[in-house]
């Protein structure tokens, strides 16, 4: 008999591992003289190798490969999730390697610039106080944790649907206020007379950059922790993502010694000649030779900060979340709106008596139904703009998803869009049995779509309400839609009637699986549809057509 160990938790270099060890039980002829064998473990002569051909070198070779492989093995166990790569999802260590890659580029620049904030802060400065630099380090940090309570007011209702917004987020800002740091002693030369002291103003908008810079990176970690960790396994890929941090810092205080210590000698050059020879030793004054320093600290401070930005908009943009928010579920459902949207605006057949649906309708939209299967994208296939999605975090647009009874009362009043019995009865007619309600208003050329979600609404509910509005949207700006009443009823008519077989229930599923038809297309193709962040605001209404009341 045949055993052979393998390591599951060992990252695999090939589809067919290789035992790290092999042990074979042997039958041997009894001592005691029966017909009974006795057996007993031998190690076999092929364990814990590779290749069945002999390596080339010798003994010596085979010591560095066994120490190299121990090395890689615990490196591995080290910084690596357990199970690794099967236990994360892909792209896991190429983004890691950029976080790595701008994480060691911020810890550079916070040794370059803290020089710069001590300086301000009068450190070899002879009329300097330690109770005036405690006073202005307390009113600092003060004010940055004010202001940090401000941004997580205003900032954390987007925190879910915007990770990677946000991620990017706060790099950026952390860049801004390390540039602040560093231009504290030449920014101090500006007199704030409204502010008293120019020193306490940028410093307490640097500390403010860089709060708000943790509260982001800190509320989106937790998501694209969860992004990673496939295999439930969560707190080891958080645990191992600590280890790589300490690392990089490692790596960061022994760059940040030699580049401290560089910089130094720097500065002692230009201090060891006196005045005179000074001005005369090489035809440039003091003040030159010390715009010299600052003009190489500068550039290193400048190209640490490209990288910075560099590699964090490389590995966010590397990131393919699977979770739906407004920009990317308007990327993965824009073939199924452009297929749907190409039928609604051929389709006669459905504009009369809707109760009467004729065999040859129910078939194309079939057609159509399964065409939009085909095209249904991945969430490896998709790759957001990180900055129309921000800008859409700001405004949508001319769709407004969730809106207020306010804002339904200002649509429906308009003097250019003042509605009689019969628009609300079809609006009675048509969503009657729908947790939403659409309101198409403006001109073909320039629409404007409103949602209002109905209480007891769910996500699933959401998503038809986003698609039919998406859609409806698309098929207007074809600007081949006529501006008239019946024109957008039809359309209204025709959209909803294709939507409303994309959100069907499947008959042939069990109680407990059944989901509608898009959300379990969505799920095969690897979206996470148990939550959804499509921009819908925290409002919503209830509706009988006798009176509303808001929630």
């Amino acid at each position: 008999m045949r055993f052979r160990e393998y390591n599951s938790s060992a990252p695999k270099t090939s589809t067919t591992p290789s035992p790290c060890a092999e042990y074979v039980l042997n039958p041997i002829p009894s001592s005691k003289g029966t017909n009974k064998k006795s057996l007993i473990w031998s190690q076999s002569k092929t364990s814990g190798k590779r290749s069945s051909s002999k390596p080339k070198g010798g003994r010596s070779y085979n010591i560095l490969t066994r120490i190299w492989q121990h090395v890689t093995r615990v490196c591995s166990d080290l910084f690596l999730p357990v199970g690794y790569p099967d236990t994360v999802a892909d792209g896991y260590l190429e983004y890691q390697i950029y976080d790595s890659i701008q994480g060691l580029c911020s810890y550079l620049r916070g040794v370059v610039s803290t020089s710069a904030v001590l300086m301000a802060a009068g450190v070899g400065d002879a009329e300097a106080t330690a109770m005036s630099a405690a006073m202005t380090w307390a009113i600092r940090d003060g004010m940055g944790m004010i202001g940090g309570l401000l941004f997580s007011y205003v900032a954390s209702p987007h925190f879910d649907a915007h990770v990677k917004e946000f991620r990017l987020l706060a790099d950026v800002l952390n860049d801004v206020g390390l540039t602040l740091d560093m231009a504290l002693p030449w920014l101090m030369s500006f007199e704030f007379k409204l502010l008293g002291s120019s020193y306490l103003v940028l410093t307490s908008i640097s500390t403010l950059c860089k709060v708000a810079c943790g509260i982001s990176a800190g509320a989106t970690k937790g998501n694209i922790t969860d992004h990673f960790s496939i295999g439930g396994n969560r707190a080891d890929v958080n645990a191992k993502e600590s280890t790589q941090e300490t690392l990089v810092s490692l790596i960061g205080m022994a760059l940040g010694v030699w580049l401290t210590k560089f910089l130094q000698s720097l500065e002692k050059m230009n201090d060891l000649p006196n005045v005179t020879t000074c001005d005369a030793s090489d035809g440039r004054t003091c003040d030159e030779r010390l715009l010299t320093v600052q003009t190489i600290t500068w550039t290193i401070f400048l190209l640490l900060t490209f990288i910075h930005v560099w590699a964090n908009y490389i590995g966010v943009q590397r990131l393919r979340l699977r979770t739906l928010n407004y920009e990317r579920a308007r990327m993965a459902l824009q073939p199924v709106v452009e297929e749907c949207g190409r039928w609604v605006l051929n389709n006669k057949e459905c504009d009369g008596d809707r109760s009467v649906a004729s065999t040859s309708s129910e078939s194309a939209i079939q057609q159509v139904v399964q065409r939009c299967i085909e095209k249904l994208p991945a969430p490896a296939d998709v790759s957001e703009s990180l900055c129309r999605s921000l800008l859409g975090m700001i405004s949508t647009g001319n769709l407004h998803l969730g809106i207020r009874l306010q804002n339904l009362i200002r649509i429906s009043t308009a003097a250019s869009n003042e509605w009689d019995e019969d628009q609300w009865d079809f609006l009675r007619e048509e969503f009657h049995s729908e947790k939403y309600m659409i309101f198409v208003s403006g001109t073909c050329r320039q629409p404007n779509i409103s949602v209002m979600i109905r209480l007891g609404s769910t996500d699933c509910d959401e998503l038809q309400a986003f698609l039919h509005a998406r859609l409806l949207m698309w098929c207007m700006e074809q600007d081949v839609i006529k501006n008239s009443d019946r024109s957008l009823k039809q359309l209204v008519t025709r959209s909803h009637k294709v939507v409303k077989q994309l959100f069907s229930n499947p008959l042939h599923t069990t109680n407990e699986t059944r989901n509608p038809l898009l959300i379990r297309l969505l799920s095969e193709k690897g979206w996470d549809t148990s939550r959804l962040y499509l921009g819908f605001s925290h409002w919503k209404c209830d509706w009988d057509f006798g009176h509303e009341h808001e929630d």
